[in-house]
């Protein structure tokens, strides 16, 4: 069977260090569904927790770099969501927390239909913006 589909039937099949598992507990007590990837310089888990999607990103050495959650506009800060509401329909939300500092990252929809991604600081700065 080509690697491929085998993949696609029996998934990847891999477990990360022990450390990795270690430390993705000690943050996240109560992931579930979590399927791991290894990346060339490092490793992913993608999971649920409170159904909330995250994805962790682990150093080689299992150290937590960064964890990204994918929001409703519900968990936002008042400011946030109404400066991107200003800009049109929020389509997709997610929080970064990267060196203990917290990211907002948007797609945006506006009146044309046209997207754009908007990342802001946790007090709401801007920090890119772009259409898509």
């Amino acid at each position: 069977m080509d690697e491929f589909l085998q993949k696609v039937i029996q998934g990847d099949q891999f477990t990360p260090p022990d450390i990795c598992l270690q430390v993705l507990y000690e943050n996240f007590k109560d992931a579930i569904n979590v399927e791991w990837l290894h990346r060339k310089t490092h490793y992913e888990a993608i999971f649920y927790q409170d159904n909330i999607e995250f994805i962790a990103v682990f150093s080689i050495d299992g150290q937590l770099e960064e964890y990204k959650m994918y929001l409703p506009d519900n968990f936002l800060p008042e400011t946030i969501k109404h400066y991107l509401e200003s800009k049109g329909e929020i389509m997709n939300l997610v929080l970064i927390n990267k060196g203990n500092c917290i990211f907002y990252e948007a797609i945006i929809r506006d009146k044309e239909l046209n997207r754009s991604l908007v990342l802001l600081s946790d007090l709401g700065k801007v920090i890119e913006e772009k259409l898509l």
